[in-house]
């Protein structure tokens, strides 16, 4: 989530010309058309005022026409990067909501979903909580993005593997792998899923202990 203090911070602390409630109670019932301009032209209105006005007067300014936590959410929406860029004001749903979830994307998945037309005036809240929920089902592994499984489907693959082994033991007379006919790489896979890095690094150590007794074994 978006954190507005790293955002205001930059907005000075005193202004040399500060105004009085009714500037900013006149201006923001004169930004009600439904455009995306107008939402971040109000949400700047609200930081503005925030930030001249003492906090009684801003509350009570603000609750003549919106309650706090929507304010909250336009001041969000008026200072995100992305979101607040004229460039990308074609491409931007005209509902300040809206806005405020797509803030709530992490950046490069914002930066794509434009890029791909994802992100259009026409889509809805609901397309931005599918988009997240899939983002909470993924996680990344050495820079690859990995599906978190639910616990229905890691019970599902659990049993297939347990199924698969036991197939396996059965058509090898009972090992985990036929010597003489699984692949080696499918051999290493199976060891290193099944030992201890110490264990196998012991068994390569016979191993080749073994080989080396072989090779000096004069052919009978």
């Amino acid at each position: 989530m978006l954190n507005l203090s790293a955002y205001e911070s930059d907005v000075p602390s005193t202004l040399t010309n500060r105004r009085g409630w009714e500037y900013f109670d006149q201006k923001l019932g004169e930004l009600r058309q439904r455009d995306v301009e107008n939402i971040i032209a109000r949400g700047q209105l609200l930081i503005e005022a925030h930030e001249e006005l003492d906090r009684g007067s801003y509350e009570a300014t603000v609750k003549r026409h919106m309650d706090l936590g929507d304010a909250r959410k336009y001041r969000i929406v008026a200072v995100h990067p992305v979101i607040s860029n004229r460039g990308h004001v074609h491409a931007l749903p005209p509902s300040m909501r809206t806005l405020y979830e797509l803030t709530r994307l992490p950046h490069d998945v914002l930066q794509a979903k434009l890029k791909d037309g994802s992100i259009n005036p026409k889509m809805e809240r609901k397309d931005v909580a599918r988009w997240r929920a899939e983002q909470r089902g993924r996680v990344e592994v050495d820079g690859e993005t990995i599906k978190r499984l639910t616990p229905a489907e890691q019970l599902k693959r659990a049993k297939a593997e347990i199924e698969r082994l036991k197939a396996r033991l059965e058509h090898a007379g009972g090992s985990l792998f036929d010597l003489a006919l699984d692949p080696a790489e499918e051999i290493g896979r199976l060891i290193a899923d099944n030992m201890t890095e110490g264990r196998f690094n012991t068994a390569v150590k016979a191993a080749k202990a073994r080989y080396k007794v072989k090779r000096q074994k004069p052919a009978g």
